[in-house]
């Protein structure tokens, strides 16, 4: 469930299941929209997380939303494969 006062409050969900065959709700990406940043690129690596890969680099775990935002193609930040590049937005 989201927060009625998160920033993601009105966003669409979809349900997907994972690996383990659980089932949950993923916000879905708003649709092409213009993000203007600086990224680094950054290639996942075994035991990465999306908070602990924010704590890196922004020193806030709870700031993993950023990195989110400018990854679209990844709905399930739990599931993300070893290898896979994503954009880490410098700010």
């Amino acid at each position: 469930m989201i927060p009625a006062n998160s920033r993601y409050a009105a966003s669409a969900t979809t349900i997907i299941t994972g690996s383990d065959g659980k089932s949950r709700n993923v916000i879905l990406p708003e649709g092409p929209g213009v993000l203007a940043a600086t990224v680094q690129i950054y290639t996942w690596a075994e035991g990465d997380r999306a908070d602990l890969v924010a704590y890196r680099n922004y020193g806030d775990a709870s700031q993993w939303w950023r990195i989110a935002e400018f990854n679209p193609q990844i709905l399930d930040w739990t599931e993300i494969a070893v290898g896979t590049r994503v954009r880490i937005p410098i700010v």
